[in-house]
């Protein structure tokens, strides 16, 4: 049988077919994107600059794992809830010679990986002055209004496309805390004896000098009634001679 074609009706196939491609792309759900805080306000970074010290003071928290390494690319926060509405990022190196603060708002933040975007013009001084940045450069995540830190983790490219985020934390993941002691010899009790930090640094005027490596599950209260293992506060103490001091305690929140 001869089908006859009215004029221009193979003229609309064709389009029709593509159009109907185009639409079937459109219904298609969207691949997942990598949660995101960008910086805003101004955001400060300094150089050289002549004030080192900062002492009897917490200088970074952050989740180590092997074979991370800093990039201004690569830096996530672990956030838990309460998820506070402003938050502050400090990075310092050790010998104080580089200092920066990035303020970010988390009004559509959630808990879990967040990806934080910096926008620093002389980041790659800490990428070619430093041969150890992983013990010589120190980021601390916090409340823009409060004491309260969140860990953070120089992990992969949160800009490759299909770069995931971080597994979550378990119990055997490595938490560090970079700070200054003022000269004094530093710890932490986990099961019940002292773990103490090691130096970072001979220079006591430095940003920060000793670094306090311990496991989450040392730090992991009894378990939560939703499942949840938490970790909520940290103290670290200090020992002059024979004296023990007062810790400093550090409230951080972890959920995971």
């Amino acid at each position: 049988m001869n089908v006859v074609r009215a004029p221009g009706e193979g003229a609309l196939i064709l389009p029709l077919a593509l159009w109907c491609t185009v639409g079937l792309l459109a219904a298609a759900p969207a691949a997942a994107q990598t949660a995101r805080l960008a910086p805003v306000g101004k955001v400060v970074e300094v150089v050289d600059p002549s004030e080192r010290i900062s002492g009897n003071a917490a200088a970074g928290i952050v989740l180590v794992q092997g074979g991370d390494t800093i990039g201004s690319d690569r830096l996530w926060a672990y956030l838990s809830e309460p998820v506070p509405a402003k938050m502050k990022l400090r990075l310092s190196s050790i010998d104080g010679r580089y200092y920066a603060e990035v303020d970010y708002a988390t009004s559509e933040a959630r808990t879990g990986w967040v990806a934080l975007d910096l926008s620093l013009r002389q980041f790659a001084f800490l990428e070619q002055n430093y041969r150890e940045p992983m013990n010589e450069i120190a980021a601390l995540l916090s409340d823009a209004e409060t004491p309260r830190f969140y860990p953070v983790r120089w992990a992969s490219s949160h800009y490759a496309p299909d770069a995931p985020p971080p597994a979550p934390p378990k119990d055997t993941d490595p938490l560090r805390i970079y700070m200054n002691t003022e000269r004094a010899q530093a710890f932490v009790v986990v099961d019940g004896s002292p773990a103490y930090c090691r130096d970072a640094s001979a220079v006591s005027g430095f940003k920060f000098n000793a670094i306090c490596d311990m496991e989450l599950g040392d730090l992991r209260l009894p378990e939560a009634s939703n499942g949840q293992s938490v970790v909520e506060g940290l103290e670290v103490f200090r020992r002059s001679g024979v004296r023990t001091l007062a810790p400093l305690a550090l409230d951080v929140r972890i959920r995971y």
